[in-house]
């Protein structure tokens, strides 16, 4: 394997990375580099550490991890290997040892680099945050964008919160900021607009349906979706289950007699 870093903006790079087309960054400083996410695979984490330092001339001195996902952080101990290396991450992201855990934010100073790592909540998974590189007008936001691909979900995801996430992060950001997701090409602000009300129709539509008393199993086809049919297969359930936790259930609707 071979690792490809193509520039993103001013000291900012990617590299997408087989079988799953995921995204690390790199963030380079001064004084060090942070990568940002680590790949599948032990051989690939160690070849993205030196790779990376190839290119920049400096020590890579932090990872930070979007996410628990082993896409993301199966490469981590391949990036360890050949020498110290600080990791940052939400403190529920548990799968791997970290160094600095976060609960909202940490600010890392890179040297002529600063990097705001923040959370705003439980989303894709509850152990999302994002990478903010405010000199480079550029944000890594892990899975909670997909470019070329719908979304993603699973039994840690928050789909309630998931656009209320989003909406912390475009609050953030301007019209020319460069948005880095998970898997994909980089794209823009409007992208992410886009995105965030998909994914905030798929959870509103949901609850218009259960309030309307169609069942689970009924729901894929009482309604268009934003999404194609194996995602909605996946998100139904969780958008049904979440808002069951708040209450809002299917009423069964008795029949009309004498119509």
């Amino acid at each position: 394997m071979s690792v490809t870093w193509t520039p993103v903006a001013d000291r900012v790079f990617v590299a997408a990375l087989e079988p799953h087309r995921v995204n690390v960054g790199l963030i380079v400083g001064d004084d060090g580099a942070l990568l940002v996410d680590t790949g599948n695979t032990v051989e690939q984490g160690a070849e993205v550490r030196a790779s990376a330092e190839e290119l920049t001339g400096v020590p890579v001195t932090h990872v930070v991890l979007t996410h628990d996902h082993h896409d993301h952080v199966g490469g981590l101990d391949g990036v360890r290997a050949s020498g110290e290396v600080a990791v940052v991450a939400h403190e529920n992201l548990t799968s791997v040892e970290v160094t600095r855990a976060l609960a909202v934010a940490v600010s890392l100073d890179l040297g002529s680099q600063r990097v705001e790592i923040i959370n705003f909540g439980s989303a894709h998974t509850d152990s999302d945050v994002v990478i903010f590189v405010p000199t480079a007008s550029t944000v890594f936001v892990g899975d909670l964008l997909e470019e070329g691909a719908d979304p993603q979900f699973d039994e840690k995801t928050a789909l309630g919160n998931w656009p209320t996430f989003l909406d912390g992060i475009l609050g953030a950001t301007s019209a020319s900021t460069i948005f880095v997701p998970g898997h994909g090409a980089a794209v823009d602000r409007d992208f992410a607009f886009i995105q965030r009300a998909e994914l905030s129709m798929l959870y509103s539509q949901a609850e218009m349906l259960i309030e309307q008393g169609v069942q689970l199993d009924d729901a894929a086809a009482a309604a268009e979706w934003p999404f194609g049919a194996d995602t909605i297969a996946a998100a139904l359930p969780l958008a049904y289950k979440e808002l069951a936790l708040k209450g809002v259930t299917p009423k069964r609707q008795l029949p009309i007699f004498g119509v």
